[in-house]
């Protein structure tokens, strides 16, 4: 009888350490197999002597561990647990496709086709803790069909998405819409056409000169030319890369952005800085006009309003509206992007206007002559810009002059990179050769590593493409593959400091690191321009060493801005959930409306470098262009790519 008690202790108790587990984990299946082999055990020793009032007890707390888990009665709920994190566009058949939610413990997922409600695939969610928290990543890049799906874990559930060769056409063809409806001027588009005709009198001599047209360039009225450039550049490279469906709609929308930087462009060749900026003050003439050509003369000076319901002061010339034009030159990282967007302009318009491609080549070579005689500025984004815009004119002329420059230009970037130190962090660039700083600039992007890419598929035989491809390398394996493994979504870090902790106590070697701008600063923003940025570069990095691994961490960087993260989020307005309260400008009136195809300055960080997603911020939820030309140009790289 003793060690007939004894075998039933035993047995039974290993049943209740398992049912724990399987209540624990949350399994409805395990659980009621577990269970079932109880009842049957009960049955068994169902005479024994010993049995009632052990037994019992332990089956009455078995019951109440139960009466928290999903078997003591159907489970009854008005809403989803749409917590199963994916890119709420959807996927190319052979990209990576990974699913994302919190938790420490692995579970099963399933992916369902949606209209026939059939279990395609089947992982599990493993465990992948980082920078952010515990989470669990499943992989079902395995599933290369098209088609309409969701990813389903127990109670847990996606948003529904596609797997399509086609499926960034039509978010891609929203961007372009939403520069349509962002056009200054006198079009047939714009969200409240016409506008700004009258734009504008030069600060310098107060004279009229035509700089209307163009697009306003954020959730403002204002038209930096430093960032409204990037939609001439992102559109343009977009053109080149797309197979033709949507050439027309962005070439119509390229020449009305262009009519503006043409207009900005000074004899000597230099760029102008805006029209609509901050020129003596914030929101100075951040503001809607009477779109009439007031009288030249008289001071240039503050007002108050007179009517409407806006305060700000305004900058004017005499009595009339029309907006200031910042006449001093563009810094020169802007002025090699503007050589850059002429250049792509001529080539794309020589067989359909060659009247006009031949305007847009001058302007480029006239600028180009202009910085080549301009004080050098060596920070590895101007390197990188400078680099591109060469490349871009060589492409466009074949003269050797331009490929000789891009060739020195490298030489000199990589004099500024982080030489490969074993298992430090490296292949990061220096602020400059007398700065240890390393670089970083969250909305000019990562021209620097882009153009280097560029240069090896350009020159292919050249001398120097050893050195070229171990600067990348370097780049991809030592500094980029490092910080992206930190956190659990596989984004890359706004950047590296050297002198003390800018929050977060996150630390790489001896750097410390953030993934966000600090938001006790005067400006700061989000993180989108910097990632997708990143995430071209990772495409063309890829192509150049024939890396598949790096095309998948440059998917990782659309996801994120297209709902992987942690706040299930779209940042693309009109696409996907959960966006961030708009932002709609604050010192005129009608506001900026809600425009799809606007990509949001993403997601900021607090002083612990955690993700925010704010409350409507201008930091965050603002439309910005460097952030919806990157997002372009990243799905157009990502749809013209062969991932054989």
């Amino acid at each position: 009888m003793k060690r007939e008690r004894k075998s039933f202790n035993k047995e039974f108790n290993l049943m209740a350490v398992e049912l724990c587990q399987s209540v624990d984990s949350c399994k409805l299946q395990e659980q009621l197999i577990v269970w079932n082999k109880i009842l049957a055990f009960q049955k068994t020793f169902l005479s024994s002597k010993f049995l009632p009032f052990r037994f019992l007890s332990i089956i009455i707390f078995l019951f109440h561990l139960l009466g928290n888990s999903e078997l003591q009665a159907q489970r009854l709920s008005r809403d989803l647990n749409v917590s199963l994190l994916i890119n709420q566009v959807g996927y190319m058949p052979k990209a990576e496709k990974l699913c994302i939610t919190k938790g420490d413990r692995a579970r099963t997922f399933e992916v369902i086709e949606l209209e026939t409600q059939q279990v395609v695939f089947t992982g599990t969610l493993k465990p992948n803790s980082g920078d952010f928290g515990e989470y669990l990543t499943g992989n079902f890049s395995a599933l290369t069909q098209e088609g309409h799906y969701y990813v389903k874990s127990d109670t847990l559930r996606s948003y529904p998405f596609e797997i399509s060769n086609d499926i960034y056409q039509s978010p891609m063809g929203l961007i372009v819409h939403y520069f349509s409806k962002q056009r200054c001027g006198p079009s047939a588009t714009g969200y409240l056409s016409p506008c700004h005709i009258d734009d504008g009198i030069r600060l310098d001599n107060g004279k009229h000169q035509d700089v209307s047209g163009g697009w306003h360039d954020a959730s403002d009225l204002r038209k930096w030319v430093g960032a409204t450039i990037y939609g001439m550049i992102g559109l343009a490279k977009t053109y080149e890369l797309s197979d033709g469906r949507q050439r027309d709609k962005i070439l119509e929308e390229l020449k009305w952005g262009n009519r503006y930087f043409l207009k900005m462009q000074e004899p000597d060749g230099y760029i102008m800085n805006y029209i609509g900026g901050d020129v003596k003050k914030h929101s100075d003439s951040n503001r809607w006009t009477d779109n009439e050509i007031g009288e030249e003369g008289g001071e240039v000076g503050f007002v108050k309003p007179n009517a409407g319901k806006s305060h700000h002061d305004m900058l004017i010339f005499g009595s009339n509206d029309d907006r200031v034009i910042q006449t001093d030159a563009l810094g020169i990282l802007g002025q090699y992007n503007f050589i850059t967007a002429e250049a792509l302009m001529a080539r794309i318009t020589k067989d359909i206007d060659d009247k006009y491609a031949q305007k847009c080549l001058e302007a480029a070579k006239k600028c180009f002559d202009w910085c080549r005689n301009s004080k050098d500025n060596n920070t590895p984004g101007t390197l990188g810009a400078s680099i591109q815009a060469s490349l871009e004119l060589y492409k466009t002329t074949g003269k050797k002059t331009y490929k000789r420059f891009a060739i020195k230009q490298a030489a000199r970037l990589q004099k500024l990179q982080s030489v490969n130190m074993g298992d430090e962090v490296s292949g990061f660039f220096f602020t400059n050769l007398s700065d240890d700083q390393p670089y970083k600039n969250v909305w000019n992007g990562c021209l620097e590593f882009i153009s280097i890419c560029d240069l090896i598929q350009t020159f292919p035989l050249h001398k120097d493409v050893s050195i070229w491809r171990e600067m990348i390398l370097n780049y991809s394996e030592n500094y980029f593959s490092l910080m992206t493994k930190r956190n659990s979504f596989g984004i890359i870090s706004f950047g590296l400091y050297t002198s003390k902790d800018p929050g977060g106590n996150r630390k790489i070697g001896k750097y410390w690191y953030r993934y966000f701008m600090q938001p006790e600063l005067d400006w700061w923003v989000g993180i989108n321009a910097n990632l997708a940025s990143a995430g071209i570069g990772m495409v063309k990095a890829a192509h150049v060493l024939d890396d598949r691994e790096m095309m998948a961490q440059a998917q990782r960087q659309l996801d994120w801005i297209i709902g992987v993260n942690p706040f299930n989020s779209s940042t693309m307005v009109g696409v996907g959930h959960n966006h961030p309260k708009h932002f709609p400008g604050s010192s005129f009136y009608p506001l900026t409306p809600v425009i799809p195809g606007a990509v949001l300055n993403g997601l900021g960080g607090d002083h612990e470098d955690q993700p925010s997603i704010g409350d409507a911020n201008w930091q965050i939820s603002e439309y910005w262009t460097p952030m919806v030309s990157y997002t372009l140009w990243l799905m157009a790289e990502l749809s013209g790519t062969n991932y054989e």
